[in-house]
């Protein structure tokens, strides 16, 4: 995965679209399956609304918030934003009220973009409460219209604002952008405490898509985007690097799995992916046996390891070129991958090798490097680290130390053949009679078996051991797992402290907005069920 800095290191993401729209204008640049944009058509939108913003106010640095589902409409809007150095906020509209009213509070955005109805849900009495309430926002503009909405402007409206601001005043506000700039907060999913803005840089976006462009196949990109706005993959992986490589991106409003096999025959979708569970849901839809794959050249996936039996059936039934990267927020993407290959051990087993400008250590508590084989925590440096939390600053001098490295929480070991295979989160970790255990070695083991689709490991107190695991497990199509059965398969397989000491299969776990298992509610829930024996000493465990 060679990547040359150089040749990007001084580009703003908005320089690619003027790139596209001048040597491919006529492309289609973005759609949400009907109507869409070409190249020359995007560059007009984008720069009717920058202007718009110029006449709203906005100047560099001030925050730009969206709230919609993901929608040509929404990458516009950032576009726009990023253009005269403003910095975007994605808005999850799944968020509930309080969870949107911290995001809002803490970036203080100038101007929220924002549907008033997305599914079944209606937001204006959540956007008249923010009126009243938020003193930074200044505007209200509806993406829908005849939102009935008082205070707020529709976006036609908002548009018509462009004359007030010169063709002259956008190319100034351009020219003042440069590559380290801030272009976009991304909250975290704050699975301990409140989520924080990591605030994110132009370089670091068109860095990751550069990666993502080596891992892959060469050829015209056409690719599917059903991620939540307000997270990377969606606007970096699924968004950005379409502009960055002037391919074609369609955007589905609520990922489906039906939908997805559709636009990949329909649309001849060239590079396809996601996160395990919607790689699982797509595979296991009844239409997927008789959907035409034949365009896909790539299958990607990242956010989580993928079991041997899956990657099994998507090497041999869509594609054998399959690429996974391992990355973070903080991070802006990826920092270790496994390039385009059908290496099925090597894909259920690893999540590859460093990618070349990436600084990469395992190191202990005290920040020195462990020996091949140990357990360390990943740390990074490079330039494509984010600019810091959004004033957080001793969250982000705890995150990054005096020199540079970036601790993300995630333990690993390196194989004796350079590939890293990732141990678990430092978060996630509990401690069963002494022993660290880290619930992602359990899963792995517990997915291995082929009656389970999805296994979620959390610790739950215990008297005598201190805390044990806790598995949640979905069957695989067509079977019905065993309790008794999956223990004994990992009894195999893991050391007796790591067995979990409860398996309870479920037809289907709680996920978040961006598909991944939601471990909060299920360490609540397995709390809960064990609350009423917990006090119960037990004679015997795991062994």
């Amino acid at each position: 995965m060679k990547v040359d800095p150089a040749q990007f290191r001084d580009k703003r993401i908005f320089d690619y679209l003027y790139r596209h729209a001048g040597s491919a204008p006529g492309k289609l640049a973005l759609s949400n399956g009907n109507a869409g944009y070409s190249y020359r058509e995007l560059l007009l939108q984008v720069e009717a609304c920058a202007r718009g913003l110029l006449a709203s106010g906005v100047n560099k640095g001030d925050r730009v918030a969206t709230l919609s589902p993901p929608h040509p409409d929404y990458f516009i809007i950032f576009l726009a934003t990023s253009a005269i150095g403003g910095i975007w906020v994605g808005l999850n509209s799944r968020y509930t009220r309080a969870e949107l009213e911290h995001v809002i509070a803490d970036s203080e955005p100038c101007v929220i973009f924002a549907r008033t109805r997305i599914g079944a849900r209606d937001y204006r009495e959540d956007l008249r409460y923010f009126q009243g309430r938020i003193d930074s926002v200044k505007h209200i503009v509806t993406l829908d219209e005849d939102a009935g909405l008082p205070g707020a402007v529709s976006y036609r409206d908002f548009l018509a604002r462009q004359a007030e601001a010169s063709i002259a005043a956008l190319a100034a506000a351009q020219k003042n952008v440069v590559s380290d700039d801030a272009a976009l907060l991304v909250y975290t999913s704050g699975t301990t405490g409140k989520p924080k803005g990591a605030l994110l840089h132009h370089y670091g976006a068109i860095r990751h898509c550069q990666v993502q462009g080596s891992l892959r196949p060469a050829g015209e990109l056409r690719q599917l985007n059903a991620y939540p706005i307000n997270h990377i993959a969606g606007v970096i992986a699924g968004s950005v690097y379409g502009l960055v490589f002037g391919g074609t991106t369609y955007f589905l409003e609520k990922f489906d799995p039906a939908t997805v096999l559709k636009l990949i025959e329909e649309k001849r979708i060239s590079a396809w992916g996601g996160v395990p569970v919607m790689l699982q849901r797509v595979l296991d839809h009844p239409d997927f046996p008789g959907a035409d794959l034949s365009s896909v050249r790539v299958v990607a996936y990242s956010g989580g390891m993928v079991s041997k039996a899956l990657l099994e059936r998507i090497v041999r039934d869509v594609c054998p070129a399959v690429a996974t990267m391992y990355g973070l927020t903080e991070a802006t993407g990826t920092v270790t991958a496994v390039a385009a290959t059908d290496d099925v051990e090597l894909l259920a087993e690893t999540i590859g090798k460093p990618v070349a400008d990436c600084e990469f250590r395992l190191a202990d508590d005290a920040g020195k490097p462990v020996a091949k084989g140990e357990h360390g925590e990943i740390q990074l440096r490079g330039p494509f680290i984010m600019k810091g939390y959004w004033r957080l600053p001793e969250a982000t001098r705890e995150a990054i130390d005096e020199d540079g490295w970036l601790r993300t929480k995630d333990v690993a070991l390196e194989r004796d053949d350079g590939n890293i295979v990732l141990v678990g989160r430092l978060s996630d970790m509990y401690k069963s009679g002494g022993y660290n255990v880290y619930p992602s070695e359990i899963e792995q083991a517990l997915e291995a078996h082929p009656s389970v689709n999805l296994a979620c490991v959390v610790g739950v107190p215990d008297t005598a051991y201190g805390e044990v695991g806790y598995a949640f497990v979905t069957p695989a199509l067509g079977q019905s797992p065993d309790s008794r059965a999956l223990l004994e398969h990992c009894r195999a397989r893991l050391a007796g402290y790591k067995l979990p000491k409860h398996i309870i299969i479920e037809d289907e776990l709680p996920v978040l907005a961006n598909n991944k298992p939601d471990k909060r509610r299920l360490k609540a829930a397995a709390r809960k069920a064990v609350a009423p024996d917990a006090a119960q000493p037990r004679s015997s465990g795991p062994s």
